[in-house]
């Protein structure tokens, strides 16, 4: 079965095409497939359907419903987009005595807050008046990163976590299973810009 022309061929995000289709294949006993990435909306179509043929593989074999089987293939959204409510994070804010920043992200936009207070907003142009940020340009920095990682987790509905990348599954996987080993331990203390590392210009 070839696949390419419906992937090649539909101005859509090609993660759901190739789950719907591998769930086809899986239904047919369908055993040869053709797969390609010619069109750039397409380039990571091949590492898609490998990944679909997993997980549809193994719910099949454990006679399930293709769900829980590993969330590849949830490029844009993830089931669970928000780790807290906004009733939650306005309980927790006035309760903050020191001046680092917190960043999380609720159905209602981008909350940060710290001793000095608590704002929310689905756009960081909109925070960045309430941030004290004068005296280092290193932290200004990073907050504009983590600021603009939240819109685009708060916009799309993906888990956001403050100093974690966003996950795209395996459009854009950005770790092996060896870099995850520092989930299991807390992070070593450290300021934006590392001592002895300059910024590279660009």
């Amino acid at each position: 079965m070839g696949i390419g022309n419906v992937t090649e061929l539909t101005d859509a995000d090609t993660t759901g095409i190739n789950a719907i289709l591998m769930g086809l294949c899986s239904e047919l006993d369908i055993t040869a497939v053709l797969a390609v990435q010619v069109s750039p909306h397409c380039r990571t179509a091949i590492r898609e359907f490998d990944r679909a043929r997993r997980e549809f593989y193994a719910a099949k074999k454990a006679g399930s419903l293709p769900q829980g089987f590993g969330g590849g293939l949830m490029a844009l959204r993830d089931r669970r987009g928000f780790a807290t409510t906004p009733e939650e994070i306005r309980t927790l804010a006035p309760l903050i005595r020191d001046a680092n920043y917190r960043i999380e992200v609720a159905e209602d936009g981008i909350h940060i807050y710290n001793k000095a207070g608590h704002h929310v907003s689905d756009d960081p142009f909109r925070l960045f008046p309430h941030l004290d940020t004068r005296a280092d340009a290193g932290h200004a920095f990073y907050l504009g990163v983590e600021t603009a990682r939240a819109e685009i987790a708060y916009r799309l509905g993906k888990r956001y976590a403050q100093d974690e990348p966003l996950e795209f599954g395996v459009v854009a996987e950005t770790r092996g299973s060896a870099d995850d080993a520092h989930l299991m331990k807390f992070k070593e203390a450290g300021s934006t810009l590392k001592k002895g590392e300059k910024a590279e210009k660009g």
